[in-house]
């Protein structure tokens, strides 16, 4: 999918919230709609990063949020700011999440992931008319961040911003997209989604059929230091959705991972209830010891359905433990575990 503007649009954004008006505030979020660029940024903070900090420590609590009015979403942006306004290097952000508790995911019954975004993620950008996200009025949205700080430099007051870019559904898209996400730890929600990397070449798989039938139009991936490759594959015709190689340098971190969209015939790649998908994550760790916490592999997509998409259940048992788990893990992330995060630093963990 294009990129959107830069780093220049981000400075200029936050030049623009100052002028915007807060649609919602609490202690650690805000929604500022600003109506002339049509933007809605959530943003969310503060939070100090001390240098040299893990993921391991403690975040920011998961913040509720309402869709102030109807919209369909083209596009979204991240960008990090310090208390005085001043960029902060976008690798500590370790990941970021806009989740839907009404909607389930396409291929697990638990909460909608909405929107992703990580160090490595650039600004999206929906094409033309053609497709957007919709968000209806009064619904609710859960937001969270995960953030270390791997740089020798402390930030103090940090926040971080979500742009919304968006039209006011006049006139309503010609696709609607929902985004879809699969973990390769699914069907575990209680759990960090990570795990151990043996020396050398390893795998960690899921698979899964969806929900309902749609299109599959466009895909991208998250993994960890010393991942070779993420796949995406339909076990049952065998074709590869998906098959990237992430790029990394010289100490084995992720620089890029390639996002792919449909260029075949018609508008996307089709997806049934009747076939069944498997995500693949493959690492290869150059050292002779494991490292600990050290893989995680997730694709995340923009989906055209072609049948209504089911609300969530609460009484499921897999939903309301991924609510749970999300509402209680940021506090927990950070009670549970110390120490230097071998998944994101030059040198892996051992025991």
């Amino acid at each position: 999918m294009p990129a959107a503007a830069g780093q220049d649009a981000h400075a200029g954004h936050v030049m623009a919230e100052e002028d915007a008006r807060p649609t919602t505030s609490t202690r650690s979020i805000r929604i500022v709609d600003d109506p002339g660029r049509k933007e809605l940024a959530v943003v969310l903070g503060p939070i100090d990063l001390p240098a040299l900090s893990s993921h391991h420590m403690e975040q920011l609590p998961v913040q509720e949020g309402t869709v102030p009015f109807d919209m369909t979403i083209r596009g979204y942006r991240t960008h990090i700011i310090d208390r005085d306004g001043n960029p902060v290097p976008r690798a500590v952000l370790h990941h970021m999440n806009l989740l839907d508790p009404g909607r389930r995911e396409l291929f697990l019954p638990i909460m909608l992931r909405v929107l992703a975004a990580s160090h490595e993620t650039p600004p999206i950008r929906l094409p033309g008319w053609l497709f957007g996200i919709p968000m209806r009025s009064g619904s609710t949205f859960l937001a969270l961040t995960m953030l270390h700080n791997p740089t020798e430099v402390s930030y103090e007051g940090v926040t971080v911003h979500l742009t919304l870019e968006y039209e006011r559904n006049e006139p309503l898209p010609v696709y609607p997209v929902v985004p879809f996400h699969v973990d390769a730890m699914y069907p575990e929600v209680s759990a960090t989604k990570s795990w151990d990397l043996p020396p050398g070449l390893s795998t960690k798989s899921w698979e899964a059929s969806p929900a309902i039938r749609g299109l599959v139009i466009g895909l991208g991936g998250h993994l960890h230091a010393y991942a070779s490759r993420l796949m995406f594959r339909n076990l049952t015709t065998g074709e590869l959705l998906y098959d990237v190689r992430p790029e990394l340098d010289e100490n084995g971190q992720i620089v890029d991972i390639p996002m792919l969209t449909h260029q075949g015939r018609g508008v996307g790649v089709l997806v049934v209830p009747g076939h069944t998908y498997r995500i693949t994550a493959e690492y290869l760790n150059p050292f002779d010891t494991v490292i600990e916490n050290g893989g995680m592999g997730a694709v995340g997509g923009a989906f055209i359905p072609l049948e209504r998409w089911p609300a969530s259940n609460p009484r499921e048992a897999l939903f309301a433990a991924d609510y749970d788990w999300v509402i209680r893990s940021q506090v927990a992330h950070g009670a549970a575990h110390e120490g230097p995060d071998p998944a994101q630093g030059s040198s892996p963990g051992r025991r």
